[in-house]
This record gives structure tokens, C-alpha cells and sequence, in this order.
């Protein structure tokens, strides 16, 4: 076998195709339960699904304006500029392997021209502060509503044991100390490196930037609830807030690591489990994770098209002069 089929890209091509099989074959050989997950679809009303859509939109919406709002102060980058680099990166990470679309949100906010524009390091740093705003968010909602205890639960038992832990602490040390032992002009371009990484994260120690950003994570986070609530209300099911954040986090957890274009099969099913998990029959739960999945991607695309078009327009010169040229002579 040639070597580039192991590449990222083919790699995500050949299972996203095998996931797409499975689907094809499970459909034909329980074409009973397909039918019922085409019924329970036809059942949403389209006035149910806009008002998803919409709260899809704002979710986007407020995890723009929580990276806008973890930024470096020196940056000065306009919200409308940031949601830009981000709902591009997003619809990346759709069809790119390993969330390259982050690294697009990098990119484009290092060409994005404020006050100082930000290095690459920074804006990677700036990524991570995001990053890790989302997670902290979601742990606090879970915490908050009580679906802590529900997944700790269910992953005690799946925790490592003291000896696996044991050797990867010893692991992590000796890679600690290769790095601290290196050559002092590698070990002086990596601390450079690290400095402006540091920067990039700096809002993290900035009190008022990081409740804001909270705040907007939070909003993020009650807006997707909130479309999913739609879903499950249209079709019988209100959960209750523990049961969609429990929903949501397994979802989160399991689509992590994408492992097919968009996420094909792998978003509907984990979805699906833990909606099952709460009461809802199974052919529902798929109806509502291939409906969940996409308004995700058809929010994703419409924000990014639109922002893209404006970004567009805004480059292009006035087509129409101040004033027309004059002709001199007899007409």
C-alpha cells in the first residue's frame, strides 16, 4: 500500500466512506427502524426547526464574541472582524482532518490588521485561552445543574489505574527534563515562543475579560440547549436541563476527536446515546441528532458565507468616481 493513504486527509476520506456504508446497509437491512426515523423527522414542524435555526445562529453568534473577548487588549480587532476568522475556522474544521480549522482562526487573525497585529504565537495562545473557556464553561454548567455527578458516575469506572497513572506522571517528567536539559539556543528559541504564547493567554488573568468571556461561553452553551429543547419538545420529549447537558457533553466528548468529514454518523449516534440515556426512544433520538447535526452545519455555512461576502465587499474599491471625466473639443 502506498504510503500517502495513511495521510490525515485519506484517512478521514476512507472512514468517512466506511461510515457512510455502514449507514447504507444498516438502513437496508432494518428498514423498519429507517422508516420510523423518517417519520419522527417528518414530524417537526418547520416553524419548530426556524426557531432552532435561529438559536443555532445566536450559539455562533456568542462564541464569536467570547474569543472577541479573550483577545489581547493590543489587538483591537473589531467583533465583526474576529467573527469572521472565527465562522471561517469553524466551516474549516467541517471538512478539514485534526480541527485544522483552528489553525485557519489563527491565521486569519494574524492577517487581520488592529492596533498591533497579533504574532502567530499569540493569536495560537489567544486559540487555546478560547479553548479553554469553552471547556471550563461546560464543567461549570454540569456542575451547576448536576450532571457532574451523573457522568463521574458512569466514568468511575473507567478510570486508570494507580500504576498506569503512576508511569505516565514518570513519562511526563522525563519529557520535562529533555526539554529543560536541551541545547540552550533551541531551549532560548522555545522560550521566545513561549512568551508570546503566554501573552496570547494572558486574558485568562484579566478578571473583567474572563467573566465576559465566561458569560458569552455561557450564553453559547444555553442557546445550543435551548435549539436541542426545541427538537425534543417538537417531538414529545422536553428533557429537563440536567438531561440535555449530560446529552451535550457527551456529545462533545465524542465527536472530540473527529474521525469522518463533519462528523457523519459518529455526531447522530453519540447524540442519540445520550438522549436514550434520558428516556427518549431510539429512532427519536437519531431523528433528533441528524436534525441537531444539520442546523449545526447549515448555521456554520450561513455565517460563514455571510461574513465572507461582507469581508468581500468591504476590500473592493468604489466602483463609481466622484466625478466623470470631462471631454474637451467640439461634439
Amino acid at each position: 500500500m502506498k504510503p500517502d493513504v495513511w495521510k490525515p486527509s485519506r484517512r478521514v476520506m476512507l472512514v468517512s466512506a466506511a461510515l457512510l456504508a455502514g449507514v447504507a446497509a444498516v438502513s437496508l437491512t432494518h428498514q423498519a427502524e429507517a422508516r420510523a426515523v423518517w417519520q419522527e423527522l417528518t414530524l417537526v414542524p418547520i416553524a419548530w426547526v426556524g426557531a432552532a435555526l435561529l438559536l443555532v445562529l445566536c450559539q455562533l453568534a456568542c462564541q464569536a464574541c467570547r474569543l472577541w473577548a479573550i483577545l489581547p487588549r493590543d489587538a483591537a480587532l473589531s467583533i465583526a472582524r474576529t467573527a469572521y476568522a472565527f465562522s471561517l475556522g469553524e466551516w474549516a474544521n467541517i471538512f478539514a482532518p485534526a480541527r485544522a480549522g483552528d489553525a485557519l482562526k489563527v491565521v486569519l487573525l494574524n492577517r487581520i490588521r488592529g492596533a498591533a497585529p497579533l504574532s502567530l504565537p499569540k493569536a495560537t495562545g489567544a486559540i487555546l485561552a478560547d479553548k479553554v473557556v469553552d471547556v471550563g464553561s461546560l464543567v461549570l454548567l454540569c456542575s451547576v445543574t448536576g450532571a457532574a455527578s451523573l457522568i463521574a458516575a458512569s466514568a468511575r469506572a473507567r478510570l486508570p489505574s494507580s500504576g498506569v497513572t503512576l508511569a505516565a506522571g514518570v513519562m511526563l517528567a522525563a519529557v520535562l527534563l529533555g526539554v529543560r536539559y536541551a541545547r540552550r539556543q533551541w531551549f532560548a528559541r522555545v522560550t521566545v515562543l513561549r512568551s508570546e504564547l503566554v501573552r496570547g493567554l494572558a486574558a485568562l488573568k484579566d478578571p473583567g475579560r474572563l467573566l465576559a468571556s465566561i458569560a458569552f461561553s455561557l450564553s453559547a452553551w444555553f442557546a445550543e440547549l435551548l435549539a436541542l429543547r426545541v427538537l425534543c419538545s417538537a417531538l414529545g420529549f422536553p428533557l429537563s436541563l440536567p438531561q440535555l447537558v449530560l446529552a451535550l457533553a457527551a456529545l462533545n466528548v465524542g465527536i472530540s476527536v473527529p474521525v469522518s468529514i463533519a462528523n457523519v454518523g459518529v455526531y447522530e449516534s453519540v447524540l442519540a446515546f445520550g438522549l436514550t440515556q434520558a428516556g427518549v426512544p431510539l429512532p427519536t433520538a437519531v431523528a433528533i441528532g441528524t436534525l441537531h447535526h444539520g442546523l449545526e452545519l447549515s448555521a456554520t455555512t450561513l455565517s460563514a458565507a455571510g461574513l465572507w461576502l461582507w469581508i468581500a465587499a468591504r476590500r473592493q474599491p468604489d466602483c463609481v468616481p466622484d466625478r466623470l471625466p470631462t471631454v474637451s473639443g467640439e461634439g
